[in-house]
């Protein structure tokens, strides 16, 4: 409460200062949304558009992200494979991640999270609002929502195209080609209808977990061990059409394929020679937006679908008599939406909707081990969630917003457990939990051009598919909902015409029953979660040619907090919260010249962080996992208005020595060097 106190007082002090001491300013900053309703102005938020990502070069849309402050992507390194979004220390199913309006989280991962390592070609606009938001988004966004759009198209049809490759990881001898990338869409449209649409396609022999780490698994090897190989592509149609001046109609498809060959364990291990995994996924949403009342009132009508299926191969590995898993996973997903977007009046807009969603899923599991086979497919009955939800934004002064909304979550789903003397399945059991979430805020703008926010909000996640009826679920005990609290003060200072913004601010965010898998490897719930943390941001704009976006966070406190036993008595059990680093800065130096000759400098900074070493035969152990800086540099030149060569070096301090990802050992120095084609439009 002392936090709350110290940022209250400075928050009356600032206020008083800028609206009686500063003389009045008409300017007005205004800060927009990727919703078609009201925006939460008052939340913490950072955006990236397509002209950012093109600049770094950003080989996936983790990569691209990673320069927002408060951010850590964690995963499975720069080949490929999957990778994970951390804000403010919060895991990656805390984030909801939502691309043109569908949210792309599996409900039959571990946690729901969402992977970040497709192709960002298609990508115009990056937009991340930290802090619990399930007012308008519903359940799981207990720390933000990561929205991603994509492009659209207009004018006459336009044929655009990449083709790049690399060598992964100068610094281990591979000096041939072995990491390919490209892309190819086309675009077009008029006053009343566009379409895009289009591919990608990923290539890349990629790198082996055992690779060494100095003090962990340095010497491990004789020989390094197979290459993680990743195959990956995927299509996508984005189309709209206005059927009349009040209604318009737009519809989204995506499809990818992916395979790759990964590793065992959940932190720092062993090379596992033989495990594979094919995923497929397919998202379809259709919308109708309609205007009434000369667009007093906007309402939109959404129909979205997604299909998921994972197959997970693992072969004996050699020397070993039998470790062979199969398993496979199928989930479909289905939300209708309809949303209501009034602007009653110049002092006030409301936004108010109602969703509905279903999850199916199915697994079966296969176990082949000293000869037994342990079959533990499951089948549950279909999820269900409803939200009826009321934001409001109120204006009573200039430069004034007060938001405030409520959101009544129901969820409806099953668990199954077991007889804890008999060890017999019980009946499945329905479960019913009704959670009412809320956010308050405010922004206010003052004549200086100083922004000040204040926002506070809670937020609820029920325990997914996978957490209840995995081999992972625990069936002697059940699971409860994850409570998220979050609260957020940030001051952004605006000078020289807005080409330099400062930003400052500070967030308190607290997660109860956090869902975890404990020292059995079942999930169970923790206690809690608590971060206290600091973000200062700077941010320029063209200036000769220049601009600068450079942010630092500290998280001072991040502690896990269990309920331990010891002799009857219980009491709070506080550890370190692993793969979170407390210590996060970043930095992208961009210089464009005419048009033409681009040059961009990115910089990542991560502090030291606990992680898990999984060295088969070994026990699992806990160690501190080293602070790295990754240094990138990203060059390209426009020869004509068609084509555009472009490189990239990775890494060029070849600082392979870090854990940066869960599972693998990033690769050294990776060159890169490519083509763009650019016709028509």
């Amino acid at each position: 409460m002392r936090y709350l106190f110290k940022m209250m007082s400075l928050i009356t002090v600032f206020l008083i200062w800028n609206v009686f001491v500063y003389p009045d300013d008409s300017s007005k900053i205004t800060v927009t949304g990727l919703r078609s309703g009201s925006a939460d102005t008052t939340a913490s938020s950072a955006s990236l558009n397509s002209s950012d990502i093109e600049e770094k070069q950003s080989v996936t849309a983790g990569d691209a992200v990673k320069e927002i402050p408060g951010v850590f992507i964690s995963g499975d390194g720069r080949t490929g494979q999957s990778q994970y979004l951390f804000v403010r220390g919060f895991r990656s199913s805390d984030v909801l991640v939502v691309i043109d309006g569908v949210e792309i989280r599996d409900p039959l991962s571990p946690n729901g999270a969402a992977d970040l390592s497709f192709s960002p070609e298609n990508i115009a606009k990056i937009e991340l609002m930290k802090g619990p938001q399930s007012v308008l988004y519903g359940s799981g966004a207990l720390s933000g929502v990561l929205e991603i759009a994509t492009k659209k198209g207009h004018g006459a049809p336009r044929l655009r195209s990449s083709f790049s490759t690399g060598v992964l990881d100068m610094s281990l001898d591979r000096y041939v080609p072995d990491i390919f990338s490209s892309s190819l869409s086309l675009s077009g449209g008029n006053g009343n209808f566009f379409y895009n649409g289009g591919g990608s396609f990923f290539y890349t022999e990629g790198i082996s977990v055992a690779d060494s780490y100095e003090g962990i698994k340095s010497g491990l090897y004789d020989i390094t061990p197979e290459n993680d190989r990743v195959v990956k592509g995927d299509i996508y149609l984005r189309s709209g059409l206005k059927m009349d001046d009040n209604n318009e109609w737009e519809f989204f498809f995506r499809a990818g394929k992916g395979e790759k060959d990964i590793d065992d364990g959940p932190g720092i291990g062993a090379d596992d020679s033989n495990r594979v995994l094919d995923s497929e996924d397919m998202v379809f949403r259709s919308a109708v937006d309609s205007s009434f009342f000369s667009g007093i009132w906007n309402m939109e009508t959404s129909f979205a679908i997604r299909l998921n299926s994972l197959k997970d191969h693992d072969d004996p590995d050699p020397g070993r008599v039998a470790d062979e898993m199969n398993s496979s996973y199928g989930s479909v997903s289905a939300s209708i939406k309809w949303e209501n977007y009034v602007k009653a009046a110049k002092w006030y807009d409301l936004t108010a909707g109602f969703e509905f969603k279903r999850d199916w899923g199915g697994a079966q599991y296969t176990d082949l081990s000293s000869g037994r086979t342990i079959d533990l497919s499951f089948e549950p009955s279909p999820d269900l969630s409803l939200g009826i939800y009321v934001f409001n934004v109120f204006k009573p002064v200039k430069k004034l917003d007060v938001t405030a909304g409520f959101r009544l979550a129901g969820n409806f789903y099953q668990i199954r457990l077991a007889d804890k003397v008999t060890d017999e399945l019980l009946k499945p059991q329905g479960r019913e939990i009704i959670e009412p979430l809320f956010s308050g805020g405010m922004s206010y703008e003052a004549p200086s051009k100083t922004v000040f926010k204040a926002r506070v909000a809670r937020g609820m996640s029920a325990p997914t598919l996978f957490q209840r009826f995995s081999a992972f679920a625990d069936i002697y005990n059940e699971l409860k909902p994850e409570i998220a609290w979050g609260f957020d003060g940030v001051i952004q200072q605006y000078l020289f015409e807005k080409k330099i913004k400062f930003e400052a601010g500070y967030f308190y965010e607290l997660k109860e029953n956090h869902i975890d898998l404990d020292k059995s490897g079942k999930f169970s719930n923790r206690y809690r979660i608590e971060n206290h943390g600091l973000e200062i941001a700077l941010q320029t704009k063209d200036i000769y040619g220049f601009s600068l976006s450079a942010s630092y966070t500290w998280i001072f406190k991040m502690n896990e907090f269990r309920i331990a036993s010891v002799e009857g008595r219980k009491y709070k059990e506080s550890t370190d919260v692993l793969r979170r680093p407390a210590h996060t800065f970043n930095a992208v130096l961009n210089y464009e010249l005419k048009k033409v000759f681009n040059v961009c400098l990115g910089l990542n900074y991560a502090g030291e962080r606990a992680d898990e070493v999984y060295n088969y035969p070994k026990t699992p152990y806990i160690v501190t996992a080293e602070e790295f800086v990754l240094l990138d540099i990203a060059l390209s030149y426009r020869i004509n208005k068609y084509l555009t060569v472009f490189a990239k070096i990775e890494n060029m301090l070849d600082n392979d020595n870090y854990a940066y990802s869960v599972e693998y050992g990033t690769a050294g120095i990776t060159p890169w060097i490519g083509i763009k084609l650019d016709t028509g439009g």
